[in-house]
Protein backbone atom coordinates (compact mmCIF):
# COMPACT_ATOMS: atom_id res chain seq x y z
CA UNK A 1 0.00 0.00 0.00
CA UNK A 2 1.13 3.56 -0.68
CA UNK A 3 2.21 5.92 2.00
CA UNK A 4 -0.86 8.17 2.25
CA UNK A 5 1.17 11.40 2.26
CA UNK A 6 2.87 10.53 -1.03
CA UNK A 7 -0.44 9.49 -2.53
CA UNK A 8 -2.11 12.76 -1.51
CA UNK A 9 0.83 14.79 -2.77
CA UNK A 10 0.74 13.10 -6.18
CA UNK A 11 -2.99 13.64 -6.59
CA UNK A 12 -2.83 17.24 -5.34
CA UNK A 13 -0.15 18.28 -7.84
CA UNK A 14 -0.76 15.70 -10.54
CA UNK A 15 -1.29 18.11 -13.47
CA UNK A 16 1.71 20.30 -12.63
CA UNK A 17 3.84 17.23 -11.96
CA UNK A 18 2.86 15.57 -15.24
CA UNK A 19 3.52 18.78 -17.16
CA UNK A 20 7.01 19.16 -15.69
CA UNK A 21 7.91 15.49 -16.11
CA UNK A 22 6.74 15.63 -19.72
CA UNK A 23 8.87 18.71 -20.40
CA UNK A 24 11.94 16.93 -19.05
CA UNK A 25 11.31 13.77 -21.09
CA UNK A 26 10.61 15.74 -24.26
CA UNK A 27 14.10 17.24 -24.11
CA UNK A 28 15.44 13.80 -25.05
CA UNK A 29 12.47 11.82 -26.41
CA UNK A 30 10.13 14.12 -28.27
CA UNK A 31 7.17 11.75 -28.73
CA UNK A 32 6.35 10.20 -25.34
CA UNK A 33 3.32 9.30 -23.33
CA UNK A 34 3.66 8.19 -19.78
CA UNK A 35 1.98 6.47 -16.88
CA UNK A 36 2.70 7.64 -13.35
CA UNK A 37 2.68 5.31 -10.38
CA UNK A 38 3.96 5.61 -6.83
CA UNK A 39 4.86 2.54 -4.87
CA UNK A 40 6.89 1.24 -1.98
CA UNK A 41 10.11 -0.46 -2.92
CA UNK A 42 11.20 -2.92 -0.22
CA UNK A 43 13.76 -5.68 0.05
CA UNK A 44 12.03 -8.01 -2.41
CA UNK A 45 11.46 -5.36 -5.06
CA UNK A 46 14.70 -3.38 -4.69
CA UNK A 47 16.51 -5.60 -7.20
CA UNK A 48 13.93 -4.72 -9.83
CA UNK A 49 14.85 -1.04 -9.82
CA UNK A 50 18.37 -0.84 -8.37
CA UNK A 51 21.00 -3.54 -8.91
CA UNK A 52 21.80 -5.16 -5.54
CA UNK A 53 25.55 -4.67 -5.87
CA UNK A 54 25.11 -0.93 -6.34
CA UNK A 55 22.49 -0.62 -3.61
CA UNK A 56 24.61 -2.46 -1.04
CA UNK A 57 27.65 -0.35 -1.84
CA UNK A 58 25.78 2.88 -1.17
CA UNK A 59 23.68 2.08 1.86
CA UNK A 60 24.21 -0.45 4.63
CA UNK A 61 20.53 -0.55 5.62
CA UNK A 62 19.23 -1.15 2.09
CA UNK A 63 16.69 -3.75 3.20
CA UNK A 64 14.63 -1.11 5.03
CA UNK A 65 14.11 1.24 2.10
CA UNK A 66 10.36 0.90 1.81
CA UNK A 67 8.68 4.32 1.94
CA UNK A 68 7.87 7.10 -0.50
CA UNK A 69 9.64 5.82 -3.58
CA UNK A 70 8.42 6.96 -6.96
CA UNK A 71 8.37 5.08 -10.26
CA UNK A 72 7.45 6.75 -13.56
CA UNK A 73 7.05 4.66 -16.70
CA UNK A 74 7.44 6.32 -20.10
CA UNK A 75 6.11 4.58 -23.18
CA UNK A 76 6.96 5.80 -26.66
CA UNK A 77 4.33 5.62 -29.35
CA UNK A 78 6.69 4.60 -32.10
CA UNK A 79 9.76 2.71 -30.82
CA UNK A 80 11.05 0.58 -27.97
CA UNK A 81 14.11 2.82 -27.39
CA UNK A 82 11.74 5.50 -26.09
CA UNK A 83 10.37 3.15 -23.40
CA UNK A 84 12.05 3.71 -20.06
CA UNK A 85 11.40 3.86 -16.34
CA UNK A 86 12.60 6.41 -13.80
CA UNK A 87 12.80 5.36 -10.14
CA UNK A 88 13.58 7.77 -7.34
CA UNK A 89 14.52 6.57 -3.85
CA UNK A 90 14.77 9.76 -1.76
CA UNK A 91 15.89 8.09 1.49
CA UNK A 92 19.19 7.06 -0.09
CA UNK A 93 19.45 9.72 -2.83
CA UNK A 94 19.39 7.33 -5.77
CA UNK A 95 17.73 7.78 -9.12
CA UNK A 96 17.69 4.93 -11.63
CA UNK A 97 16.66 4.99 -15.25
CA UNK A 98 16.19 1.69 -17.02
CA UNK A 99 15.43 0.92 -20.62
CA UNK A 100 16.17 -1.34 -23.53
CA UNK A 101 19.24 -1.36 -25.70
CA UNK A 102 20.66 -3.86 -28.20
CA UNK A 103 21.89 -6.30 -25.52
CA UNK A 104 18.82 -6.23 -23.25
CA UNK A 105 17.97 -3.96 -20.33
CA UNK A 106 20.36 -1.30 -19.06
CA UNK A 107 20.16 0.46 -15.69
CA UNK A 108 21.70 3.84 -15.02
CA UNK A 109 22.24 4.39 -11.29
CA UNK A 110 22.66 8.05 -10.49
CA UNK A 111 23.51 9.71 -7.20
CA UNK A 112 24.68 13.32 -6.84
CA UNK A 113 28.41 13.78 -6.64
CA UNK A 114 29.15 10.31 -8.00
CA UNK A 115 29.94 9.09 -11.48
CA UNK A 116 26.98 7.41 -13.20
CA UNK A 117 27.07 3.62 -13.00
CA UNK A 118 25.64 1.31 -15.65
CA UNK A 119 24.39 -2.24 -15.08
CA UNK A 120 22.73 -4.86 -17.25
CA UNK A 121 19.58 -6.77 -16.39
CA UNK A 122 21.60 -9.34 -14.43
CA UNK A 123 23.23 -6.69 -12.24
CA UNK A 124 26.68 -6.76 -13.85
CA UNK A 125 28.49 -3.49 -14.49
CA UNK A 126 28.59 -2.49 -18.17
CA UNK A 127 29.96 0.39 -20.22
CA UNK A 128 27.55 3.16 -21.13
CA UNK A 129 25.31 1.90 -23.98
CA UNK A 130 25.80 3.91 -27.18
CA UNK A 131 22.15 4.27 -28.15
CA UNK A 132 20.67 5.36 -24.79
CA UNK A 133 23.60 6.19 -22.53
CA UNK A 134 24.00 9.89 -23.21
CA UNK A 135 20.23 10.41 -23.28
CA UNK A 136 19.66 8.68 -19.92
CA UNK A 137 22.52 10.58 -18.30
CA UNK A 138 21.02 13.86 -19.52
CA UNK A 139 17.62 12.81 -18.15
CA UNK A 140 19.15 11.85 -14.79
CA UNK A 141 20.75 15.28 -14.46
CA UNK A 142 17.35 16.90 -15.15
CA UNK A 143 15.10 14.53 -13.19
CA UNK A 144 17.16 14.31 -10.01
CA UNK A 145 16.94 18.00 -8.94
CA UNK A 146 13.27 18.14 -9.94
CA UNK A 147 12.34 15.05 -7.92
CA UNK A 148 14.51 16.13 -4.99
CA UNK A 149 12.59 19.43 -4.87
CA UNK A 150 9.26 17.65 -5.34
CA UNK A 151 9.92 15.37 -2.36
CA UNK A 152 11.07 18.30 -0.22
CA UNK A 153 7.57 19.85 -0.42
Amino acid sequence: MLNIDLERLLYAVQIDFQTEVTKIAEQVFSDTQFQLSARKIGKVHAALVVPQIYLKSLHQDYENIVENNLAITFKSQNRAVGNFQVNYLPKINILTISGYYKDGTAYLCFSPGMNPNWYNGRGYKIVRPDCIGEKFELLANKFYPFLEEFFAV
